[in-house]
């Protein structure tokens, strides 16, 4: 009974790890004028998406909260109850220290697969492809989870900026998250096999990329 409620709870975090990531990304994709067309037409979903929006900041660093506490949860929970159930049709066959060995190996590596696999790409992809419909479907859990742990989010904001300021930076309210240009390629790639972007946009947008490389290369050589 306790190996089933341990898988269950792997699952579940797993899940949610995917959920942060998933709106994460989709709030920072969502085109903005589509919500305020919807929201004008009515929608209550909307309506509550660009609230969100207009506090960016603070609904990407509730994102980057349930991401941490998901994935320490996981590692917690996840890695010893994977071992348990694997030690068990080991035991007697192999000495004490190679039984756990073994099965803290085995378990690292499954749990690692799982939190890199569906817990971080697969909803990463699926928040910049779908990034309206994610973005609406996440809104009001995530919204939720601001309330509950917003003292938590805003004492975390605080220490983070007054530890840049240590380095002589200043945090901004204006800051989002920060991409490379790959995450910005995607982003791209998914805006236009949705269609939000036209081929000629997404050409356009490329070759700034495309130019800015050239002359990287051209500077170390």
């Amino acid at each position: 009974m306790f190996a089933f409620f341990s898988i269950i709870a792997v699952l579940l975090l797993v899940f949610a790890n995917g959920f942060f990531v998933a709106a994460e990304f989709a709030l920072v994709s969502v085109r903005r004028g589509r919500i305020e067309t919807l929201a004008k037409s009515g929608s209550a979903p909307a309506r509550r998406l660009l609230e969100l929006l207009d506090n960016l900041n603070a609904y990407l660093s509730a994102a980057q909260l349930g991401i941490t506490l998901a994935s320490l949860a996981l590692g917690w929970i996840g890695e010893p109850a994977v071992a348990h159930l694997l030690e068990g049709p080991l035991a007697g066959r192999v000495s004490e220290t190679v039984l756990h060995l073994i099965a803290f190996s085995v378990a690292f590596s499954i749990i690692t697969t799982l939190h890199i696999v569906l817990g971080e790409q697969a909803p990463k992809l699926l928040g910049l492809e779908r990034a309206e419909k994610v973005a609406l479907a996440t809104a009001w859990p995530l919204q939720i989870f601001y309330k509950v742990f917003s003292w938590p989010i805003r004492a975390l904001d605080w220490a983070s900026g007054r530890t840049v300021r240590l380095f002589g930076l200043h945090s901004s309210a204006e800051h989002g998250s920060i991409y490379t240009a790959e995450d910005l390629r995607q982003i791209i790639d998914a805006s236009y096999k949705s269609g939000n972007l036209a081929a000629n946009e997404r050409r356009m947008i490329n070759s700034v990329f495309d130019f800015a490389d050239a002359e990287v290369r051209e500077a170390m050589v």
